[in-house]
């Protein structure tokens, strides 16, 4: 009996660990969401150069009588690493991804965050936060993912047995992600 209490005490201590875990996971997940919230609106502000690239998908703003807009923002850093001979290299790296996307009685607003690369090593910035709003008619659907180490931690759905669409915000992510490195293929690395 002892035995068993004692193997139920160490398996609920597991479990409150990893919930703590997870629970600092998320928020850390937050504080960056906000801190990229914070960059993204002072961008370009108090003379600072600009870093954000618009694409604008589509903008017919009155075609047919219609109302269709469709623009992706992109804002990057610089990330400062040092390359393999020991220069300091410095790539344009995006950390925040927002898709406007609106046509009549619709509209779809997501956004991408990924994690910014404090190491002085040369590394891809994985996906952590994911938001997806769609409003059609009135109705509004809502979705938040949460990545560490490319793993969903969390999805929260705004109705209960929504389909979960991790994969597919990654792949988005992925792709609006490549549209920035082609954009600037040529730009995006000095070395010093």
């Amino acid at each position: 009996m002892r035995v068993l209490l004692t193997v139920f005490i160490w398996l609920s201590a597991m479990c409150s660990a990893q919930a703590q875990t997870k629970a600092q996971i998320l928020q850390s997940i937050t504080d960056a969401y906000a801190q990229a919230q914070e960059s993204a609106a002072n961008d370009g502000k108090g003379g600072n150069q600009r870093k954000c690239l618009d694409i604008t998908l589509h903008d017919e703003g009155g075609y047919a009588g219609r109302n269709l807009t469709d623009v992706i923002h992109i804002y990057y850093y610089e990330d400062h690493t040092s390359a393999e001979d020991g220069a300091l290299q410095v790539n344009n790296k995006p950390y925040f991804i927002l898709r406007e996307f609106s046509y009549e009685g619709y509209s779809l607003r997501q956004e991408f965050l990924f994690e910014r690369n404090t190491s002085d090593e040369l590394r891809e910035d994985p996906l952590i936060y994911a938001f997806n709003r769609e409003v059609r008619e009135g109705k509004v659907d809502e979705k938040r993912y949460y990545w560490e180490n490319e793993k969903l931690v969390q999805c929260d759905l705004s109705t209960p047995g929504e389909l979960v669409e991790d994969e597919y915000m990654k792949e988005t992510a992925a792709q609006y992600y490549k549209v920035f490195e082609n954009a600037f293929m040529d730009v995006s690395s000095r070395f010093y």
